[in-house]
């Protein structure tokens, strides 16, 4: 019986062991179903495909709705709009369900996007979309299975793993040198160029930032604000008489007649009265509308008290405005306005291009931009500077050499309060064009037709250069004023007029008895009276009536005679009280004439620490019509090249030339003689 037993124990273990094998070996012909708990597939990877964990579906030039059961969603085609796909119900997934969303194709572009929208009242990051711009990009995202996608940002323009920069959060990328935030609001976005921010929808911010100046003319380093009104970098072009006083209105000519009204400031102009109504207004703003800064076409402008008499109304309205070359609107119509810096406004953020290197012709005409900074370093407040407003600024001059007034009719003018500084007479240089109207000035310091004084306009620490084979008119002057005064004029600066014509000119002096500066100034090239059609203007005229000329440390230079000079003439003072503290000359016949007629009332002229030099007549050559006694020379003194230190032909004076240095003071009445 326990034999039996034993058999019996025996062939039940080896039946179960053999059933047990067949099993691992051979787990049947049909897999279990997914509702039954299976994976409805014999192998492992039609296991994921059927349990959806792996899934791809293509998608082409079209919007989509994404299905609940979609895992990846690509492109297939190139797009050739902006393409809209959206989610599922953010319920209708499982909670921490993942989404991918991507350009397969590589075809996406900051143009054609691929737009991934939320379905229903669903957000996207708490938006309502993120959009892929730039090929190659993908959205990872997550539901919470009730009404949220969370996306992550991957692909090859993903900037992963920044939770937030400088306050802005979501998706961080960079777009053609730019910082641009999707998914979030910044307070401020630095783009890398003006030229670029006009490309962009800037909605989402208050005020942005361009870059450097890789590339000239940029609009690089800038702030800009976001208005809703008139840009104030422009200028006023045309206008028309809209009113002109019915009648009454006193006849005349009146100078420097102030506007009211409109969007800007610093409208004036001579307005013209003939048959007692107004029959002309001129020169509004000055040459190149220069004063009258932010107007806006259509801005009707009266005309004030200036004008007695009239009946009837008087205005003036403005037909047209310049561009502005710093402000711009972007592609979704936001307006922005250029910001003036603390330090002053560099010439590069309104286009100017320092990029002349010895031909015109390759080099940017400056012009215009130029004009543009002017006037707008102008701008003034509604204050006045007597009762604590402001008016004028810098504008700032890079390193290198830039180009202007080609074809020029009209001079560069430089407004009321306005400094332009560079950053060393030989580092930074504006070249007149060859091109530039040969009878004209080149640069004006102030509004020349209002005859009124106009303080603080000064240039410092560059060169103005026009090119030796250009003869300008004998009268022509590269920078003239007749009011500059108080803080104004020349200051650190090198000056080549070209062939012919005059450096500066100082003449009349309105507005009062203060002062204007020649202050360590080179005055440089020029040809001979012969080499000029008989004449050549002096490098600088003086006739500036009550007004104090502060003349520090000058240079007056010429070309050898190889080179078309000896220069005839240096510096003429016809008019002014004049102070000379150093000066020396070279290869110029007549370093100063001093010609002032009317008596000593008409203005003096005071010189010291006087060094002549070669190819020089007469350090200072006092005229046959000069009034005696209005010239003092002091020491230190020295000859040093020159005949003479002091040629007299003053009437009476018995040629009593100066030909060595004095230890004294020294007069002219007529006769020279000690003091």
């Amino acid at each position: 019986m326990k034999l039996l037993r034993g058999l019996a124990a025996s062939a039940l273990a080896l039946m179960l062991a053999t059933t047990i094998a067949f099993a691992q070996v051979n787990p049947g012909t049909s897999p279990l179903s997914v509702p039954k708990g299976g994976t409805g597939a014999a192998t492992a990877a039609g296991a994921r495909s059927s349990l959806q964990v792996d899934r791809f579906t293509g998608q082409g030039n079209a919007n989509y709705t994404i299905l609940a059961s979609d895992r990846v969603v690509g492109t297939n085609a190139a797009f050739t709009a902006s393409r809209t796909w959206t989610l599922p119900a953010a319920n209708a997934v499982n909670a921490g369900q993942a989404l991918i969303v991507a350009d397969f194709e590589g075809t996406v572009t900051s143009t054609n996007t691929l737009i991934i929208a939320r379905a229903g009242s669903d957000t996207v990051n708490n938006g309502t979309s993120v959009t892929i711009n730039a090929a190659n990009g993908a959205y990872l995202l997550w539901s919470n299975g009730i009404s949220k996608w969370t996306a992550q940002a991957i692909g090859s323009s993903a900037a992963s793993g920044v939770s937030s920069l400088d306050g802005a959060t979501g998706a961080i990328s960079t777009q053609a040198g730019s910082l641009d935030v999707t998914g979030s609001t910044l307070s401020g976005n630095v783009l890398s160029s003006r030229a670029f921010a006009l490309t962009q929808d800037l909605s989402a911010f208050s005020a942005i930032q361009t870059l450097g100046y890789a590339t000239a003319g940029d609009g690089g380093g800038a702030i800009f604000r976001k208005i809703a009104g008139s840009f104030i970098d422009t200028r006023i072009l045309t206008g028309t008489v809209t009113a002109n006083g019915t009648s009454g209105c006193t006849n005349g000519t009146y100078r420097g007649v102030h506007f009211d009204g409109g969007t800007g400031r610093g409208a004036d102009a001579t307005v013209t009265v003939s048959g007692g109504v107004i029959t002309s207004i001129a020169n509004v703003g000055g040459y190149n509308g220069a004063t009258a800064v932010g107007y806006s076409a259509g801005d009707v402008l009266s005309i004030g008290s200036d004008i007695p008499g009239c009946s009837g109304g008087k205005t003036w309205t403005v037909s047209t405005v310049t561009t502005p070359t710093g402000s711009f609107t972007d592609s979704a119509g936001n307006k922005w306005q250029i910001e003036y810096p603390a330090a002053g406004l560099d010439a590069r953020s309104m286009g100017a291009k320092f990029d002349w290197d010895g031909t015109d012709g390759t080099a940017t005409n400056n012009y215009t931009t130029l004009q543009n900074a002017l006037s707008f370093a102008h701008y003034k407040t509604s204050t006045t500077i007597d009762g604590g407003g402001t008016q004028g600024g810098q504008v700032l001059l890079a390193r290198q050499t830039a180009m202007f007034g080609c074809g020029a009719t009209v001079p560069l003018h430089v407004p009321y309060g306005v400094k332009v500084k560079g950053q060393g007479n030989y580092s930074s240089v504006l070249k007149v064009c060859d091109t530039f109207d040969t009878s004209i000035n080149i640069v004006e310091l102030c509004n020349s037709f209002t005859h009124l004084a106009c303080f603080g306009t000064l240039l410092e620490d560059f060169q103005l250069f026009v090119s030796h084979s250009v003869s300008g008119a004998s009268s022509r002057s590269l920078v003239y004023t007749n009011n500059a005064q108080h803080e104004s004029g020349l200051r650190r600066m090198a000056i080549y007029p070209g062939g012919c014509g005059r450096g500066a000119t100082y003449e009349t002096g309105y507005g009062g008895a203060t002062y204007i500066l020649l202050d360590s100034v080179e005055f440089k090239g020029g040809k001979s009276h012969a080499n000029c059609g008989g004449a050549n203007g002096p490098h600088v005229v003086i006739n500036y009536g009550t007004t104090q000329v502060l003349i520090n440390n000058l240079n007056v230079s010429g070309p050898s005679g190889a080179s078309g000079g000896p220069r005839q003439d240096g510096i003429s003072i016809v008019g002014g009280f004049v102070e000379i503290v150093g000066i020396h000359a070279e290869a110029v016949v007549n370093p100063v004439i001093i010609n002032i007629t009317g008596g000593i009332t008409a203005g003096q002229v005071r010189a010291r620490a006087v060094v002549g030099g070669i190819g020089c007549d007469g350090m200072f050559a006092l005229t046959g019509t000069n009034t005696p006694g209005n010239f003092m020379l002091s020491p230190p003194m020295a000859v040093n090249g020159c005949n003479y230190l002091v040629k007299n032909s003053q009437s009476g004076g018995g040629s009593s030339h100066v030909s060595a240095a004095s230890a004294t003071d020294v007069v002219f009445t007529p006769a020279a003689r000690a003091w």
